[in-house]
């Protein structure tokens, strides 16, 4: 069991980096945008990006929809084998992601002084405003591309990519937010105009990808599935509430600051936002992660395999959060001041308490979004509804309405942190109402079907650790058929096609001097047995080799000849750095 929960840890935690810098993304810009605003064009520039915040939130919510209904339905996809129809959702998602990413982009270029009006700007910040939404309006596309690509990329192994791309936009960002804003005076317009820039450098080095054969997921749009679209949306929306309720959110909690504290505590929240992107980002990449890899687990239902990552997600990812937290608290006064220099300033005050009291709500904060990821990923919509609009709206306005008239600016501080409490609340109130009983244990805890995947007594699941385990593990399958009642014959090819396929693995994927994993699963189906071995080693395609050899030469490749004998069907896929090979007895 030690080997099985090394490939999901290990997995994990390769996937992570990508998913907090997918989320990431925007918010590296707003740090460097938020510092040259505050530093070269004033302090009032904060609150002009801070008035801007629920705007971008609107596109932001369409983007979650079709990022989250897309990566769920590919991912349960792959973990069937059903390639073609991954390739068709990912290229529904594109046309979406474009149709919409231009319809945003008109909006702000013919309207832009109507939209600054209308998320409540007043005199002194509305034609700012109006400069920043037409800025930022050409980098829409870019940006909504971007994000969508980085998902997919992490399905082709291609990290790397991705950071050079992260990379480029930081440099060019930078570089253009001194040109624009201090050497040619540009003021709010060259601001949102270089991270539009910017955006387009990312996309251009995610999206050249598919320009190239080997991509795995390609822009396929002929014989799309209309049922497809509805899927999207239907799994996407739960997710995406959170996002439309933080933009509604953002409305009430600016009124109710404005009123409070006038335009510093407005100017506070939006230097927590600029870099709270970043906080949560961490949060966020545990949840995206959890929902990756819960939605492929799902789709082979391997229910050890979901509660695993579960435990690794809230056992070994939340004090990573914790550390992000404590760091973030100590870092206040510094943090502070990089957008406000006059230490005895309401708004320096202001900004410091929050960056104090916000970090406490941040471990409660990862709780939840992982559970609604993961409960999204295995369809339980209705408590995905109500962690969303709890963690998201209703649970920092209300007590934010009864905080603020007491305590001001740092009553809807301290609402934060109560919103925490209350959906981590929430989540075990959920598992007692599922279980009869308080959670004794994860799998209490997240609740997971009692009727989900196959029953203990009809799979097996045997760690690969070296060639001597290839042996034991054929032994292992043989008598687990037989014990199922399988016959002989069926129950020893079984065996034999494993063995030969793990002894491949062994010899000539374990070899390269890297630490590796193997893992077979036997499932019995009412229509025969299903096999799957999954290996984190380098890419192999045994149906690739299987065309490839001479039918005269008998001797060689004998370990794919048998397979290829025996099995009714195999099927092979290579997604998020695993192969998978799956055969049908």
């Amino acid at each position: 069991m030690k080997k099985r929960s090394d490939m999901i840890t290990n997995l994990f935690f390769r996937l992570l980096p990508v998913q907090i810098l997918l989320l990431a993304i925007g918010s590296i810009n707003s740090v460097i945008d938020g510092v040259m605003a505050s530093n070269f064009i004033g302090a009032d520039a904060m609150t002009v990006t801070g008035l801007y915040m629920p705007l971008i939130k609107v596109a932001e919510t369409i983007n979650v929809v079709l990022l989250g209904g897309s990566q769920i339905l590919c991912g349960q996809f792959l973990g069937k084998n059903q390639v073609d129809r991954t390739r068709k959702v990912f290229s529904l998602d594109m046309i979406l992601i474009v149709s919409v990413s231009v319809l945003f982009t008109l909006i702000s270029l013919l309207f832009p002084m109507r939209l600054a009006r209308a998320v409540g700007a007043d005199a002194q910040s509305a034609q700012g405003l109006r400069d920043y939404i037409l800025g930022m309006a050409i980098g829409v596309l870019p940006q909504m591309l971007g994000t969508q690509l980085t998902a997919f990329l992490q399905l082709e192994q291609q990290q790397k990519r991705t950071y050079v791309g992260i990379g480029l936009m930081m440099l060019v960002n930078a570089a253009l937010d001194y040109l624009f804003i201090v050497v040619l005076h540009m003021g709010m317009f060259g601001l949102g105009l270089s991270t539009s820039i910017s955006y387009w450098a990312f996309f251009l080095v995610l999206g050249s990808y598919y320009f190239k054969k080997k991509a795995v997921i390609r822009f396929s749009p002929r014989g799309l599935n209309r049922s497809d679209l509805w899927s999207i949306i239907r799994i996407g929306i739960p997710g995406a509430i959170t996002t439309l309720c933080l933009s509604i959110r953002g409305f009430v909690l600016n009124a109710l600051l404005l009123n409070a504290s006038g335009g510093e505590g407005v100017a506070a929240l939006a230097a927590l936002n600029t870099f709270g992107g970043l906080l949560y980002a961490v949060s966020g990449g545990l949840a995206a992660t959890t929902r990756l890899l819960v939605s492929v687990y799902a789709g082979e239902e391997d229910r050890d395999g979901i509660v695993r990552i579960m435990k690794t997600a809230l056992y070994k990812g939340v004090p990573i959060v914790c550390g992000v937290a404590l760091l973030t608290a100590c870092l206040a006064v510094p943090l502070t001041r990089a957008f406000f220099q006059d230490p005895g300033s309401s708004v320096f005050f202001l900004t410091k308490w929050l960056f104090r009291i916000y970090p406490l709500c941040m471990p409660l904060s990862a709780i939840c979004v992982i559970f609604t990821n993961y409960n999204q990923s295995m369809a339980r919509m209705k408590i995905v509804h109500v962690l969303s609009v709890m963690d998201g709206l209703l649970g920092t306005c209300l007590a934010s309405l009864a905080l603020a008239p007491l305590c001001g600016a740092i009553g809807v501080w301290i609402a934060h942190v109560l919103n925490g409490v209350f959906t981590t609340i929430a989540v075990v109130v959920y598992a007692i109402l599922v279980r009869k009983r308080f959670p004794r244990s994860t799998e209490d805890l997240i609740a997971i079907p009692d009727g989900f995947g196959v029953p203990d007594e009809r799979r097996l699941s045997i760690p690969i650790r070296d060639a001597q385990a290839v042996t034991n593990a054929s032994e292992r399958i043989m008598a687990f058929c037989s014990a199922r009642g399988i016959d002989r014959k069926h129950a020893y090819y079984a065996g034999l096609c494993m063995e030969e396929l793990a002894a491949n693995i062994t010899e000539h994927g374990f070899n390269d001097g890297k630490p590796h994993t193997a893992e077979i699963r036997v499932v019995q189906k009412d229509d025969g047995l299903l096999l799957r071995i999954k290996d984190d080693c380098r890419a192999f395609n045994p149906q690739e080799a299987m065309e490839l050899m001479d039918p005269k030469d008998l001797t060689h490749n004998i370990g794919l000849r048998i397979v290829q004998r025996y099995a009714k069907k195999m099927y092979y896929n290579s997604a998020l750095g695993l192969n998978v090979i799956t055969i049908e007895l």
